[in-house]
């Protein structure tokens, strides 16, 4: 790969034990290691994918000609290969519209739970500034008020409790 000989080796390794040490070479040669199978790993994915994507720029290519030069002049047994050609093309991109479609839905469901949990937390911090100012001046406050503030005092009670459940409440126990 980089053209290194058996002497060039040896001279790398001398030196990586005079600068690193015995002890941390291993170490250093594990990591160089892991770092060149990480990137054979991703060289190797790419020149699949991008293999795959040849192919079927081959095959629509090849199609189109096909189509050009008149099917019906063709032999029956080229004409049936090129239909064979066109299904396995359209099916291939069928798949990856299929994937296409299903990586947006998964992308969309997990931005609309964003929002939703961000709503969420906004409502509870809405509730809590509420609160946080009814409490600051308790002795201005009318009946009516006071009402309105036990209200919210519940409503944020069951909300906490949603997220967060008595202490006191045993687990349930596992039936064997």
């Amino acid at each position: 790969m980089f053209d290194i000989g058996f002497f060039e080796l040896i001279l790398v390794f001398i030196v990586g034990l005079v600068v690193l040490g015995p002890q941390r070479l291993p170490m250093a040669i594990r990591t160089v290691m892991g770092w060149v199978q990480t990137i054979r790993g991703m060289a190797a994915n790419v020149q699949n994918e991008l293999n795959q994507e040849l192919k079927l720029q081959e095959l629509q290519e090849s199609i189109k000609k096909a189509e050009h030069l008149n099917l019906k002049a063709l032999s029956p047994e080229l004409a049936q290969t090129v239909e064979d050609l066109k299904v396995s093309a359209d099916k291939m991109k069928a798949d990856l519209e299929q994937q296409a479609a299903s990586t947006d839905k998964s992308v969309q469901e997990y931005i609309k739970d964003v929002r939703e949990t961000n709503a969420q937390n906004a409502s509870l911090d809405n509730t809590a500034s509420t609160t946080d100012k009814i409490v600051e001046n308790p002795t201005a406050l009318s009946p009516a008020e006071l009402a309105e503030q036990a209200e919210m005092d519940e409503k944020l009670a069951h909300i906490i409790d949603a997220y967060h459940p008595a202490e006191d409440v045993p687990p349930p126990e596992k039936k064997d």
